[in-house]
């Protein structure tokens, strides 16, 4: 287990680490009993799996958190879309950090990308760290 991701951990610039995520079969089947497999509403699925796939990089990235943080605000923007079969390779960076009102304030930003390096998404997220 590594260490706990405390606020002085991080560094505006640095690159915290990367992680894969295949789209398999499984992956997609959970997709699907979530959200339908209607193909009228593919893109915005596709859209919507493009988050789900930033989140999950960023939890397996910036791993342990401490209790009590508080995600404030969070953008995505969506180049292409993430396709059944390929693996999406997204790296989590520090962007900025600053201490406001005794308050420690990170923003991170996390790109995806799939195939031969296609661009897929870039999402910044604001956090109010706990620790």
């Amino acid at each position: 287990m590594s260490d706990l991701y405390t606020y002085e951990r991080f560094t505006p610039g640095a690159v915290l680490g990367d992680w894969e995520e295949p789209l398999d079969a499984n992956l997609l089947a959970v997709w699907d009993r979530l959200f339908g497999a209607q193909a009228q509403d593919a893109p915005a699925r596709q859209a919507g799996l493009a988050v789900a796939l930033m989140m999950r990089a960023y939890l397996n990235i910036v791993a342990p958190r401490p209790p009590g943080n508080i995600h404030a605000r969070q953008e995505l923007a969506v180049r292409n879309l993430p396709l059944a079969g390929e693996v999406v390779r997204s790296r989590v960076r520090c962007l900025d950090k600053e201490m406001r009102r005794d308050r420690r304030y990170l923003q991170l930003e996390v790109s995806g990308k799939g195939a031969g390096g296609r661009a897929l998404y870039t999402g910044k997220m604001n956090l109010i760290w706990a620790a």
